[in-house]
Formats: structure tokens, sequence, C-alpha cells
């Protein structure tokens, strides 16, 4: 199993075809992805991408110490459940550390949340609701050294 950083535009097809089919393209591309401390991870199999996350350093009002958030997590269907989404979690956290961050959180839809659960993240907000995407959790992954 390949895990590796990528580039912005390599994380937009799989976003869309996993996160917003029913969206226009351009909402895949998200305010931070150029940002200079933004990074994207990738697992790789047989040469294609299939399953990414974007990391952009920033905080939320429910967890104000954590430095980075995790946005845009997807893995293709065709390689759900052989690891490529725990390994990239891996290999983000590991950066993460090299980077001093104390630690990370995402907005987890409801469907993920016992995926993010089992790598050991806690749920750190009542459920809300993104329009148009659908229910989500605050999710945090603070970091130990």
């Amino acid at each position: 199993m390949e895990i590796r950083m990528i580039q912005a535009t390599e994380v937009i097809p799989l976003r869309h075809d996993v996160l917003r089919p029913h969206q226009p393209i351009e909402a895949c591309t998200y305010p931070d992805d150029l940002a200079t401390d933004t990074f994207h991870l990738g697992g790789v199999k047989n040469g294609k991408i299939v399953a990414i996350g974007s990391f952009a350093k920033r905080s939320h009002d429910t967890a104000p110490e954590l430095t980075y958030q995790l946005r845009g997590m997807a893995t293709s269907p065709d390689v759900r459940g052989e690891g490529y989404g725990i390994g990239l979690l891996e290999e983000a956290r590991r950066i993460l550390k090299e980077r001093q961050a104390t630690g990370w959180w995402c907005n987890a839809r409801l469907v993920a949340v016992p995926f993010y659960e089992r790598f050991g993240m806690k749920i750190a907000s009542e459920q809300f609701e993104i329009e148009g995407i659908g229910p989500h959790h605050v999710m945090v992954d603070r970091l130990t050294y």
C-alpha cells in the first residue's frame, strides 16, 4: 500500500466522485487547498489515487488548541476495507507530529463517525447539518508526544 503527498489538483476527481457527485466539480475546490501549510495525501493502488485527505492549518471553536483540519477525506468504493483510509490517517498523524501540531479535527459525516472512532478520534460536538451534504459531528484527534 502506498500513501504519499499529492498535489491539490489530484484530490478533485475523487472528491467529486465520492463526496459531491451531485454538485458541480467547482464545489470540490476548497479555499485552503493551495495554502502553503496545507498538505494533501493520497492512497495509491496500481498507479491510481484511491483515497484522499487534505489537511489545512485551521483551529475550531470546540477545540481551539488543535491546529489542523482534515477536509475531503474519501476512499474509492472499490478499495473500501483494504486499509487505505486508516493508512492515510496514520501517515497524516506522522506528518502532523513532525510539524509539532497539537492535533487535528474534522467535520465527520454521520456515516463516517464509526470509522474515525476506530482510529481513536472523539466526537466533540452535537450533531449538525451541512446544507446539501447531510448530518455531521466535529471529531478530534489530540496528538501526544
